[in-house]
Parts: structure tokens; C-alpha cells; sequence
């Protein structure tokens, strides 16, 4: 297999995209199974159709992806979609789209599986495709192709996406796709064809093929899987890889509980993650511990799709503020109904960070309320909002949908009951109102899969009369775009006929359809090819179905009958509620079996505590000795093409993760105490990065070094420090005011001669003695050897651009090779020098102080002596020439205490 490394091929050029550190891998936590000789893995990669900052936050790229790494035989590696700019550049190198883990190229793998969350991520997946050089359509590929398989809840009607996946998994990966891809990995060890595999893959009952039937697969209908053990057995570990850049959602995930008991009938999620099944306090206590000592979180999600009908949900979040609020440990629930929603348990998820205010409402009439199966009453919400405005929240946001099959009348209509209601809420409680509305629309396998979704013009007329209706101050009001919702009911109601509509709006040019920015660019695509259709698109997208009619979804069992919804749908017309579920309910839906069963077990766990990795967060305050760490570390091999607001991240979160006893700042949101000498600019490689932070207690160097260096990312590698005592009665040197500049080694590249510059007028002021400027040509090489000060850094990467005619990463690679200080702004300055020989005299060991006097004195270099051209003084050796000085003045202030 011809393996791609992107930093050897792409080189500079990475620095031609945004966010190229999420094309080069290399994650702390990343899985890799180097690739040997005759090497027999069964290749899977595990594919999201979206951008590396969304797919980095999806949990369940990371449950496939660790749990398939651990079966020997299997080498499951990962994959996103990209931007344009960097389709350019695999065009531009004639390369296919590669795996992040190896660089495996996409059309040599064994198998490719998408995680569809998102119906509208279909075109991320056809581009995902297309770039590796795998071809879009399955009856195309040949015996050499991998095996293209999708699953998630985005892909339950399979049907758009005939053409495009040989087969859809269906349901939880962990009950059952690890132990069918494991079978596959041995069948293909065991010499066996594309087509073999492909059989065994259709066979199994929680596989969709489009040619599924008794006779070639034995099911003619792929029932999902579910994982009966959740919450009983530990779950996959899925908090690596960290990812390179900061994502979307950028917390710790513990999923408590899976299913729902609440029954709400438009929830496709409801139905697809049934039966609800509560994870014991144990588990989810090991979860969190790994999280915030292995991974070095400090924000945990607490996620399910209703967290708050966890059984002791209370209890929980005091065990877990009781352990962690010490370490800065926040814990949040994103998805709260309003009945379960109240001010204690507000409280309790704001301990260290307040979090905010959100309520699904969806509709605000109580008879529609009955019809969703959701009720929300409306006088406990304004409780809930004034008990919260009296501990400090001011804004609140909600959530409705316009669109829902309710009995509307000129006096009674959806928008005019949303603003009545909203109108009514702000007045009794004045606070601030974040409203959010988007279009309903009826999803497969729930209660409402029959009816009509209403149209874009009907939609724009409802948000319209919300947004001109809400009065802007006290409201802030948002609204999903109507085509965006159009689309999704395409892909989600449609049959195989809608998949030809995906391909030719691709081929015309879309992408990444979930995102607003790429959408507006898309939708005359969508146009184009929705009027090129050989039917009524308009029509198949909205129209009413009947309810004895076949649906293209009918292959497929979420485990309720068809039955079940059509009784959930008559009590929806009678506004009666369903009871939640319970062990023993009393309205069967044909989830629950003898295997798998509600389980909401609320039995007080003994929890068996492990010790805390980490000691207390410390602010600085009241630290009469702290102690400083000025350490040196590289950026190469990668580490060049993070950002510096990922380089903080990636320091921060090794700090977490380490457990050395460093000094956080303080305020809201504590974070390490941490300062770079320098912020360099993408693709620049160096050797001499000097940064510094603060600790409470002292450790060797050694240490420091090497607790770091196991929790970085290898690309960054802390190469030395020192550490010496700091008092709070002297303030501490800035490492960026003793910045002076720094040395460079620049390699001209692409026919550009460096030897030419230096000759041209370009060149001229930095060639001046005023300058301070130092260059040395290998012409022979076409290196140049550069001493820059810090303010001619850029100035003189812009007259190169300026001379040749190009970005700078096309003319040369540069490497910083160290960097220089100034030491007349914090070396032995006069003011130090008089406070240090006043207080000599009182010194009962005058001739230690006298020997580091002079010791420190002889290797100052002075302000003079660099504007005379001599070289500055290097930035790490200055600092140790500090660090003396600071110690003989506690030292000095321990001996006068003494006397």
C-alpha cells in the first residue's frame, strides 16, 4: 500500500489551507497500527461527512473507532470532509483524499463506513468519496474497490442512498457491527472476494442491502441492533483521540442514560434509541475520572436525550460537585424538559460555571402539547425563570417548531400562539428572550410519518410573523432556514428516486449542505437539479402519505410496529397522553424483550472512589514562594501547522492531564498560568520555542520534562527548562519584553535563488547597520543563515513575497534555530543592582551572594553592545541569569527574617 504522509507531500503548501492541522493526524490518543509486511488487517475507516471540528465532537466516531481498534485483526482509522481549498490541493499533488491515522489512500482500504447523523451530510459523504478515487456508485465498483457501508440514525430510510452505500448498518454499533466486522476481517484473512464479504454482510439481520431478501439474505427487513448491556458493563472508551484543533463542542462526554421514557411522537431519536436503559453511578464516576485525569477536561456534557429523567439525577450531580469542584470540574445537561426542569438542580450544574437557560417547548397550546405527547406547563416555566433571575441568570432561550400537524383556525395558528406566549412569559418575568424556531418535519418510524410537510412558502409566512412580532431588545430571535429543512425532507421522506437529485446537485458543485455559508452557495444547484427531475419533486417532498400505503422506509424495524405508531397517531388526534415507559408499561411498543428491557434500576450505588490524580486548583493568591518554569520545546514533524490558539490548547490540556501542581489564573474560567515567549506564524518549524508557567510547589526539571513530554502531542517536545523560586513581593519578567529577535534558517525553494534578492534594492534595509540585521548566504545550498529583530521578522518575509512574487511557503521552508533576548529591559538593571547591595551588608553569607554577584555580572551583555552589531543574548540563557537573581533575593529575605 502506497501510504501518504501529508507534512512529506504537501510540505509548505499546508499552509495554502485553513486549519491544516486537521489534515496531518498526529492527535494525542490517535490509535496506530503501523503497517508491516504482508500485513493481513482487515482497513476500515470510519468516515464522517462533515468538517474535522464537527466530526472531532461526534461521540460516535469515537465509540466505532476505539471499539473496532481493539480487535487485533481490524485497523480502523478515520476520516472527514474537507474544504475546497484543500480539494485543491489533493488536485494540485494528484492525490486521493488519506486516512489521518497512516495515510492510508481511501480507494485502497478494505472498507469505508459513514456515520450519517445528518440526512444533509450525504454530499460531505459523495465528496469524501470522490476524493479518495472511489467511485460514487456501486454498481462502478470493481473487486478491487473497498466496501462502502453507512449507519446512523440520518440513515434509517436507506433508500436515497441506494445508488451510493452497498449496505446500512442499522442501529447501536455496539450491539453488533464489532462482532460482524471482525467476522469480515477473518473472512478476508482467510482469502476471501469483495463479493464474499458483501454476502456475509447482508446476511446479518441488522443490515440493509437493496436487493435484501429471504432467499439471498435470509431477512427481508434489517431490524436495529441494540446494546442490552448499556449502563451495566463499561462503555467504550471514547474520549481519544483529542483533537488538533478546538471543536465545536469542546467538552468531556459521559452519556448517563440511552432511550427516552417520554414517548414524544415527531421524535425519531425517541424511537431509534429505545428502550431507555440508566447507566449506574459507578460507571459513569470511572467515565468522568478518566475524562478529567486522562484527557484533561474540565467541562463534562452529562448527555442523553432526556438527562434530566435520569433516575436520582439529583444525587448524582452533588456525588460528582463534591468530588470535582475542587479540580474546577463543571458538569452540564444540554437537553432539560421543562417538567423535569428545576432550580435546585439548575444550582447544582452552575456550582463552578453558571450555565445557561434552555427550554424545549416546541408548541405553547396545551391541546397541541396533549397531541405531541409532550406537556409543558406554562406556569412552572415562569417559576422556574423568576427563581432564576433571583441567583443571578437574565436570559433565557427557547426552542419551538412551526409546521406540526395541529388544527389551525384564522384565530388559532402556530406563529400567533408562539408570540402570545412568548409575549406573556417576557411580561410576567422580564427576562431576556433567546427564541429559536425551525420547521417540523415528519420523520420515518414515528407517530407523524404520514403527514404532509408544509411547504417553504408556508414555512417563510410563520417564522416572518414570529420575527416581525417579537420586539426586538427584550427578544432575540432565530430561524432555520426553510431550504435546509425542504432538503432534509427530501432526503428523509424520499425514495430511491430522490438519490439521482443528491448526485446531480453534487455534480453541479455541492458541498457540505449542513452549513448555512455553504448551503446559500448550493441551493441553485438544488434548484437546477430538482427542475431536471423526471417528477414532482415538490410534491413527493410534502404530501400527505396514506396510511395503509408502502413506505419507502418499510425494509427497516426500529423494533415498533407499524401498528404501534398508527395507535400512538389516533391518540394524538384524540389529545390523549401515552404514559412514560416503565418496566412494565402497559402499552407495548416491541422494543422491550426478554434481552432487552427499560432499565432505570434506581438502587443507591456504593461507589468505590479513586484517588485524585490532581491536587486542588490554585489561583495565585496567598503563595508567599511560588516557583517558575522556563522551559524550550520544538514545533516540527507537524507541530508547525498549529495555530497559536491550538498550541495553547494542546499546552493547557497537557497541564490538565499531567497533574503538576501549576498555578491557574483566576476569575470564571481558571486556566493554566501560561506565557509564550513568541507567537510564530503557520509553517514555520523551530527548535528554540521558549514559554513559561508558574508552579506551587517545586519538582526537578527532569520531571517537568518528562510528565510534558508524555502528554503533549509528539510534534511538540519540550527539549529543557529550569526552575527557580519566585516571590509574589517582585514582579515577574515578561517573557515577551525581553524579546530581542530571533535566528533563522531559510531554504529558497521553487527556482527561487536567494543570492538574487539580497542584490536587489528589496533587500536593502535590512542589509543597513541600523538595521541589527545578520545574514549568512550558502549559495551553493541556497540557505540563508538570518538574524532578524523581532520587528523586522515580517517586514522582511514581506519584501521576499514582494521580490518573487509569491506566498512566502512558496519560496522558502523556514526553521527558527533560536531565539534571542534583550537584556538590558529585565537584566541586571540598576534598580535590581541597588535593591540587591542594600541589602548585602545584612547577609550572613557574604561571599555565596558575592560569588553569584559576580558570576551573573560577567555575563551580562549590555544594550550598547548590540546596537554596536555584537550578537544578543540567547532568550533561555538570559532567563537562568533571573533565575539567580531571584533566588539571591529570597534568599536575602529568608536570612533577614532569621535575624
Amino acid at each position: 500500500m502506497n501510504l501518504i504522509n501529508p507534512i512529506k507531500l504537501f510540505g509548505s503548501e499546508l499552509c495554502s489551507v485553513q486549519n491544516p492541522s486537521a489534515y496531518i493526524g498526529g492527535e494525542f490518543g490517535a490509535i496506530v497500527k503501523h503497517h508491516e509486511e504482508n500485513d493481513a488487517l482487515f482497513n476500515f475507516c470510519i468516515a464522517f461527512p462533515d468538517l474535522y471540528e464537527i466530526g472531532m465532537s461526534n461521540q460516535a466516531i469515537k465509540i466505532i473507532y476505539n471499539g473496532l481498534n481493539k480487535i487485533d485483526s481490524v485497523r480502523c482509522e478515520r476520516v472527514f470532509a474537507v474544504e475546497k481549498d484543500f480539494e485543491n490541493l489533493l488536485e494540485k499533488f494528484s492525490a486521493p483524499l488519506y486516512t489521518l491515522e497512516t495515510g492510508m489512500p481511501l480507494n485502497q482500504l478494505d472498507m469505508i463506513g459513514f456515520s450519517i447523523g445528518y440526512e444533509l451530510g450525504i454530499t460531505g459523504a459523495l465528496s469524501i468519496l470522490e476524493l479518495g478515487k472511489i467511485p460514487l456508485l456501486k454498481r462502478d465498483r470493481s473487486d478491487s474497490d473497498p466496501i462502502v457501508i453507512a449507519g446512523g440514525c440520518g440513515a434509517t430510510n436507506p433508500a436515497p442512498f441506494a445508488d451510493f452505500f452497498d449496505a446500512v448498518f442499522i442501529g447501536e454499533a455496539e450491539g453488533g457491527m464489532f462482532e460482524l466486522i471482525e467476522k469480515l476481517s477473518k473472512m478476508k484473512k482467510n482469502g476471501a472476494s469483495r463479493a464474499e464479504i458483501i454476502h456475509e454482510l447482508a446476511s446479518d439481520s441488522h443490515v440493509w442491502t437493496e436487493n435484501m431478501s429471504r432467499e439471498t439474505c435470509g431477512h427481508d427487513k434489517a431490524f436495529r441492533a441494540v446494546w442490552s448491556e448499556f449502563g451495566t458493563v463499561p462503555s467504550v472508551e471514547s474520549y481519544f483521540p483529542l483533537p488538533n484543533i478546538k471543536p465545536v463542542q469542546d467538552h468531556g462526554v459521559v452519556e448517563i442514560m440511552r432511550g427516552c421514557p417520554n414517548g414524544c411522537r415527531f421524535c425519531h431519536a425517541g424511537v431509534y434509541y429505545r428502550p431507555q436503559r440508566a447507566k449506574t453511578k459507578q460507571l459513569i464516576f470511572d467515565e468522568v475520572d478518566k475524562l478529567v485525569n486522562v484527557a484533561g477536561y474540565r467541562e463534562i456534557s452529562l448527555t442523553s436525550l432526556s438527562s434530566a429523567d435520569y433516575p436520582d439525577i439529583e444525587n448524582l450531580l452533588d456525588d460528582l460537585n463534591r468530588k470535582y469542584k475542587t479540580q474546577n470540574v463543571s458538569f452540564q445537561l444540554p437537553s432539560l424538559k421543562v417538567n423535569s426542569f428545576s432550580l435546585p438542580l439548575l444550582e447544582k450544574l452552575s456550582e463552578v460555571r453558571k450555565s445557561g437557560l434552555t427550554f424545549a417547548v416546541e408548541t405553547p397550546d396545551e391541546a397541541w402539547q396533549l397531541r405531541l405527547n409532550k406537556e409543558v406547563y406554562a406556569q412552572h416555566l415562569v417559576d422556574i425563570i423568576l427563581d432564576a433571575k433571583k441567583s443571578g441568570w437574565n436570559k433565557a432561550k427557547f426552542y419551538f417548531m412551526v409546521g406540526l400537524p395541529f388544527p389551525e383556525t384564522d384565530e388559532k395558528t402556530e406563529e400567533q400562539a408562539i408570540v402570545d406566549f412568548m409575549l406573556d412569559l417576557q411580561q410576567k418575568t422580564n427576562i431576556q428572550c433567546n427564541v429559536n424556531v425551525g420547521t417540523f418535519i415528519p420523520k420515518p418510524h414515528t407517530a407523524y410519518q404520514w403527514v404532509r410537510q408544509i411547504s417553504p412558502e408556508e414555512s417563510n409566512k410563520k417564522l416572518s410573523y414570529i420575527r416581525e412580532h417579537l420586539p426586538r431588545g427584550k427578544f432575540r430571535v432565530s430561524t432555520h432556514d426553510v431550504s435546509t429543512s425542504y432538503l432534509e425532507g427530501l432526503i428523509s421522506r424520499g425514495d430511491k428516486r430522490a438519490g439521482k437529485i443528491i448526485l446531480a446537485a453534487y455534480k453541479k458543485g455541492c458541498r457540505l449542505d449542513a452549513w448555512d455559508n455553504h448551503l446559500r452557495e448550493n441551493l441553485r444547484y438544488w434548484d437546477e437539479a430538482f427542475s431536471e427531475a423526471d417528477f414532482d419533486v415538490k410534491n413527493d417532498i410534502l404530501h400527505e402519505r396514506d396510511k395503509n400505503e408502502s413506505l419507502p422506509w418499510d425494509c427497516i424495524s426500529l423494533g415498533p410496529a407499524k401498528a404501534f405508531y398508527k395507535k400512538e397517531w389516533d391518540l394524538n388526534e384524540q389529545e390523549r397522553l401515552t404514559k412514560k415507559c416503565m418496566p412494565d408499561c402497559d402499552h407495548k411498543c416491541g422494543v422491550c424483550n426478554n434481552k432487552t428491557c427499560v432499565n432505570i434500576d434506581n438502587k443507591k450505588d456504593v461507589l468505590v472512589e479513586k484517588e485524585n490524580k490532581f491536587s486542588q486548583i490554585r489561583p495565585e493568591f496567598n503563595i508567599p514562594v511560588m516557583y517558575r518554569v522556563i522551559f524550550m520545546f520544538s514545533k516540527k514533524d507537524g507541530g508547525e501547522f498549529f495555530s497559536h490558539l491550538s498550541q495553547i490548547e494542546i499546552f493547557n490540556r497537557a497541564f490538565l492531564k499531567s497533574g503538576l501542581p501549576v498555578i491557574y489564573t483566576a476569575g470564571f474560567n481558571p486556566v493554566p498560568r501560561l506565557e509564550f515567549g513568541t507567537t510564530l506564524s503557520l509553517g514555520i518549524q523551530s527548535d528554540a520555542e521558549v514559554a513559561s508557567t508558574v508552579l506551587f510547589d517545586p519538582i526537578s526539571e527532569n520531571e517537568f520534562i518528562a510528565k510534558m513530554n508524555e502528554n503533549l502531542i509528539n510534534s511538540i517536545r519540550i527539549t529543557k527548562c529550569f526552575i527557580f523560586p519566585v516571590t509574589n513581593q517582585r514582579r515577574r519578567e515578561s517573557l515577551s519584553t525581553a524579546l530581542w529577535g530571533s535566528i533563522y534558517e531559510y531554504t529558497f525553494k521553487n527556482g527561487c535563488v536567494a543570492a538574487d534578492f539580497f542584490d536587489s534594492p528589496v533587500a536593502e534595509p535590512f542589509l543597513q547597520k541600523e538595521s541589527l540585521c545578520g545574514f549568512k548566504v550558502d549559495s551553493e545550498k541556497n540557505i540563508v543563515t538570518a538574524k532578524l529583530l523581532f520587528q523586522k521578522d515580517r517586514p522582511f518575509r514581506n519584501a521576499l513575497e514582494e521580490f518573487f512574487g509569491k506566498k512566502i511557503y512558496e519560496i522558502v521552508s523556514i526553521r527558527k534555530l533560536q531565539t534571542l533576548a534583550k537584556p538590558d529591559v529585565i537584566g541586571w538593571t540598576p534598580e535590581i543592582n541597588a535593591e540587591y547591595q542594600k541589602n548585602l551588608d545584612d547577609m550572613t553569607d557574604h561571599a555565596e551572594m558575592k560569588k553569584i554577584n559576580a558570576r551573573f555580572k560577567k555575563r551580562i551583555v549590555r544594550a550598547e553592545d548590540i546596537v554596536a552589531g555584537e550578537e544578543a543574548i540567547d532568550f533561555f540563557d538570559l532567563y537562568k541569569k533571573i533565575a539567580l537573581v531571584n533566588a539571591a533575593l529570597i534568599k536575602q529575605r529568608e536570612e533577614r527574617q532569621k535575624m
